[in-house]
């Protein structure tokens, strides 16, 4: 016979190899008698376990099931272990959402559902089949402090759940039931005559007065104020163009400003000693705007009340078509315009007014 391992001859009965001496006996072990793909069982203790791996396009999924008091129960389970469907946790979903759909929408709607997300941090490590509307329902009353919140919640489960629903690991879009606390509905108010009148009353004295002034004549955004860079202004056609945010439209529209606003334009450009129009952090342009109400007399409004005056303005005092306001204000829908258009009582009477008997 030959060694084994070297491949010396040597006589059939020996025990060792001379040269390498590697032991001449065989291995005994029963050769293996499942191939690849049918899975196995092992012994664990007392009882049995069956296992099967199977492999998808980044990951080993190993499904395993013990327990069995016998080693052919364990073998009986093996085609129900072999067809059962990996389930996707809440988690994993997020992962694959975040990577492939999350790039191709919108900042604001990217940090949204990331918000969201963080939201959901008890439901994470659970299954998509095992959630419940319940379980969902109370996630969301005890995470959400709006209703936009819920919302954002509500909606990017329904994302996760059209995921599952492709992946035929669950059947119904559980989001749909969720129901979202009362929207506030209080209305914003825009500056008043009188307001106005003060704003520019201290202007006189205080030209930072004019970034508020800005917003209230052009429409435009607190965002759109702190991108706003010098070099995009054109005095001449009266736009600032480049800095829109959020939607679409509001990016591709310039903003415009009146006539009368090109001096303070100037001004806010001289103040400011960067390339952009106001030097201010966010939350340092917040804090500084609520100073400034309360030094001119005004009420305690918002950046956003400047928005809200200029479409007010627009439809109460020069008779400006819907259509061109919706433009001014860079909105997709006439919708959305109405809702930044505040009419009191007075404006309200005025307009009857004009109504003209009929005998």
């Amino acid at each position: 016979m030959n060694c084994i391992k070297c491949k010396t001859e040597l006589p059939d009965d020996a025990v060792f190899c001379h040269i390498c001496g590697r032991k001449q006996t065989r291995s005994t072990r029963t050769p293996k008698s499942r191939g690849n793909g049918q899975g196995s069982v092992y012994k664990r203790g007392n009882t049995w376990t069956a296992q099967f791996t199977s492999y998808a396009a980044h990951e080993r999924i190993t499904k395993h099931k013990g327990g069995f008091a016998t080693k052919k129960e364990a073998l009986a389970y093996m085609e129900r272990l072999r067809n059962q469907k990996r389930e996707s946790k809440v988690a994993e979903l997020w992962e694959i959402f975040k990577e492939n759909t999350l790039p191709s929408l919108s900042q604001a709607r990217q940090i949204a559902h990331k918000k969201a997300y963080e939201r959901l941090s008890t439901l994470r490590t659970m299954k998509m089949s095992d959630l419940t509307i319940g379980l969902i329902q109370n996630c969301v009353n005890e995470n959400a402090n709006s209703h936009y919140t819920a919302r954002d919640m509500k909606s990017l489960l329904s994302h996760l759940f059209k995921m599952a629903m492709a992946q035929q690991e669950v059947s119904v879009n559980l989001s749909q039931f969720i129901k979202l606390p009362a929207l506030d509905e209080s209305e914003p108010t825009p500056f008043t005559d009188d307001e106005l009148k003060g704003l520019w009353m201290h202007y006189e004295s205080d030209a930072s007065i004019g970034y508020i002034l800005l917003m209230i004549y052009s429409g435009m955004m607190p965002g759109e104020l702190m991108k706003c860079q010098k070099h995009m202004i054109d005095y001449d056609r009266q736009e600032i163009i480049g800095c829109g945010l959020k939607t679409k439209k509001r990016k591709e529209t310039p903003i415009v400003f009146p006539e009368f606003i090109i001096p303070v334009l100037d001004e806010l450009a001289a103040i400011s000693p960067t390339n952009f129009l106001l030097d201010m952090k966010k939350n340092q342009f917040y804090d500084w705007f609520k100073n400034k109400m309360h030094e001119v007399g005004c009420r305690e409004l918002t950046p956003y009340a400047c928005r809200h005056t200029t479409a007010t303005a627009l439809a109460l005092g020069n008779e400006v078509a819907p259509s061109v306001i919706q433009k001014v204000m860079r909105h997709s829908k006439i919708t959305t315009t109405q809702r930044y258009i505040h009419p009191d009582t007075g404006d309200m009477v005025s307009a009857v007014n004009t109504l003209k008997k009929r005998l």
